[in-house]
């Protein structure tokens, strides 16, 4: 296990987030407007150019909408955000997901899943899928819980990039660390044999060009988030 540079963020940054976490919780409503960027930067201890920077970035992020001569106002970030808005979300409370959206995560990953399996059955040739099997291996063999889940991640990064949509694998690789996380906590708590018992079983119903047992529920979360 390798040790991570550390960094520090920069005030626009810590700025950035300061107001994310405060739309995140509802401090600020939809439709409110920010004091002006005058009264920002007395009241938070910060220039105007960070403050101004960190305005465009959270407009960037669907957080807020800046209307000139108007000033910036708190923006519905579900009909304006993108990946990068959702990845913001998931940042917020150290990382710690609400269960509302631990949910919706976990809707949209299945049916991305049922998308992929569906299409790798139909384009992957049996060479493909066969290239792909010490990965599965390595899930049951790996030496770490981290090893492991990794290497669940990059089975089913594989797969995507099997189904010929080129999306999926972009999708996948934006929720790598997300993805590992949830991986993660499950071989924790279950083992990592467990975990490639799934996973066997869905790479067995690939080969065998079974769609509903490979499109079945992943089975590696509990039902109550």
């Amino acid at each position: 296990m390798g040790f991570d540079k550390l960094q520090a963020l920069s005030l626009t940054d810590l700025f950035v987030q300061q107001i994310e976490n405060m739309i995140l919780s509802g401090e600020l409503a939809v439709g409110e407007q920010l004091p002006p960027a005058r009264e920002l930067s007395v009241r938070m201890g910060v220039s105007r150019p960070v403050i101004s920077a960190g305005l465009i970035e959270l407009e960037k992020l669907g957080f807020v909408q800046i209307i000139p001569r108007k000033g910036a106002f708190v923006r519905d970030y579900r009909r304006t955000g993108t990946i990068e808005t959702l990845i913001a979300i998931m940042r917020y409370n150290g990382g710690i997901m609400r269960k509302n959206e631990v949910a919706s995560l976990m809707q949209v990953r299945q049916v991305l899943e049922q998308l992929c399996m569906r299409l790798v059955i139909e384009k992957a040739t049996d060479e493909q899928l066969a290239e792909i099997a010490p990965v599965l291996e390595a899930i049951g063999s790996a030496k770490t819980p981290e090893d492991s889940a990794e290497a669940v991640y990059v089975f089913h990064h594989e797969l995507a990039v099997l189904s010929g949509n080129v999306l999926l694998p972009l999708l996948y690789h934006s929720f790598k660390p997300e993805s590992i996380h949830l991986w993660l906590w499950y071989i924790k708590q279950f083992g990592a044999h467990k975990m490639y018992s799934i996973k066997l079983e869905v790479y067995k119903a690939l080969l065998n060009r079974d769609v509903e047992k490979a499109t079945a529920q992943p089975g590696e979360y509990p039902d109550e988030y």
